[in-house]
């Protein structure tokens, strides 16, 4: 467990009322992780959502051509540091991860395990509501900054 008010200083909890705040925080710990450690894979079960206390960790996918194994790439497309949120795929079915996250340097994080909170919110709709909400904003930040990267990489092509 870790104390509500460490929850309530990140603005993806900002919104939760006191009482919301104590439940989540009862379903939440502290954990620490060495550089390089994996925090999770891509393609595993998505069961829990964190918020970077300390260091950073890079989220990265990986790029396999079948029958090629010297073409194996993995590709960094972000950078967490403190404050930030990830693991959002925990609120979002089909609940698989799409990314592995790794420690860059020594790491703490807050982890919350996803199930209890999605049962909160099967008990209190404004709940529910909140957490959709803040949850549809990093989905939508993340999508605006890989349009960027899009952007920064993309060469147009000359028509002759």
């Amino acid at each position: 467990m870790v104390h509500p008010e460490l929850l309530s200083r990140y603005p993806f909890f900002s919104f939760l009322k006191p009482a919301q705040l104590k439940k989540i925080a009862k379903v939440a710990k502290e954990e620490a992780y060495e550089r390089g450690a994996i925090l999770f894979r891509e393609n595993d079960k998505a069961n829990a959502f964190y918020i970077l206390l300390k260091g950073s960790v890079e989220l990265l996918f990986v790029v396999d051509v079948e029958y090629h194994p010297e073409l194996h790439k993995e590709l960094r497309f972000r950078v967490i540091y403190p404050g930030e949120s990830f693991g959002i795929s925990a609120f979002i079915e089909p609940h698989i991860l799409t990314s592995t996250a790794r420690a860059v340097e020594p790491s703490s994080v807050i982890k919350i395990e996803a199930g209890p909170v999605l049962e909160m919110c099967q008990k209190d709709e404004k709940l529910a509501y909140a957490l959709i909400h803040q949850v549809a904003r990093v989905a939508v930040d993340r999508l605006n900054a890989t349009r960027l990267q899009l952007a920064a990489v993309w060469k147009p092509v000359e028509i002759k």
